[in-house]
């Protein structure tokens, strides 16, 4: 479970390795596998197989001209497809469409973050193409926590919102000739997926620093909690990956839908996803030694 100790955690993953290492040994020197995963050159050897960038102590916190451009730039797609499907309904039917589109968005986001995040904070490192960044940025914030807080909303958002910018001006244009329904699921799927980079923060301030609606509907379950984040917190990393409503997280982890999913790709590909150790020490959470 999410609350057993470290040793036994490297006592059930056993099973899978062929050559058993100690923590120190991995520490030492990146396993093969770990580098099959990764995709790093012989320079990130030389790195110990670090599964990110150094974090940039002068790195901008508050929101740039750039930032706000793609943020309500990208929200003003979604937002224009999410208004052509209430000008498309037509009747209660089409309503009743827009409605369970917009719901099935709520749940299936959720669901959407949960795996994604899985997949960046197990796999792959900052060099790994297309998602470096994104891998480096996740496996930073397990090292310093407190960091997303600090940032501006749209400092914080357009890292997500600059790239769903592509995906937003395609369902607009193609709008005019989709149903009601589906132009109320991508437009609200794509918002809720990127506005969840907010929801994340929001999971980490204090309640003293939360506006009360968000309080509200944090404690009401329909966005995630920061209990049932702060548990994510917790080394290994292995469990409570959804950052939406948080949902999906007890049914995931109770499964051991992950768990599967990484025996699958380790019979497979024989990559070892990062959860499967404790982090490197040099990695930890500041202060949490």
């Amino acid at each position: 479970g999410l609350g057993g100790t470290p040793n036994k955690l490297l006592g059930a993953r056993r099973r899978h390795i062929v050559f058993a290492a100690t923590v120190e040994d991995r520490e030492e020197a990146p396993s093969t596998s770990a580098l099959q995963g990764s995709g790093s050159s012989s320079e990130a050897v030389q790195k110990k197989g670090r599964s990110k960038f150094v974090i940039d102590e002068n790195e901008i916190m508050k929101s740039l001209p750039e930032h706000r451009f793609f943020t309500f730039g990208s929200m003003a797609l979604m937002g224009a497809t999410l208004a052509e499907a209430m000008y498309q309904a037509d009747g209660l039917g089409d309503w009743a469409g827009v409605g369970a589109s917009v719901f099935m968005a709520y749940i299936l986001s959720d669901l959407g973050t949960g795996i994604y995040h899985w997949g960046v904070d197990n796999y792959g490192d900052g060099n790994t193409p297309v998602f470096g960044r994104q891998i480096a940025a996740f496996q930073g914030h397990h090292q310093k926590p407190w960091t997303i807080v600090q940032r501006e909303f749209c400092n914080n958002l357009y890292q997500v919102f600059k790239p769903a910018s592509v995906p937003a001006a395609f369902f607009l244009a193609i709008s005019p000739f989709m149903s009601p329904a589906f132009n109320a699921f991508t437009s609200s799927f794509l918002f809720l997926v990127c506005m969840s980079q907010q929801f994340h923060a929001w999971s980490h301030m204090k309640r003293s620093e939360l506006p009360g609606v968000v309080l509200a509907l944090q404690e009401a379950g329909i966005l995630v909690s920061r209990k049932m984040h702060g548990a994510h917190h917790r080394a290994p990393f292995e469990g409570n990956y959804c950052i939406v409503s948080g949902l999906w997280n007890p049914v995931l982890d109770d499964t051991r839908f992950f768990r599967k999913l990484e025996d699958f790709f380790f019979a497979t590909t024989k990559v070892e996803p990062r959860c499967w150790y404790p982090p490197d020490a040099d990695w930890a959470e500041e202060g949490s030694a």
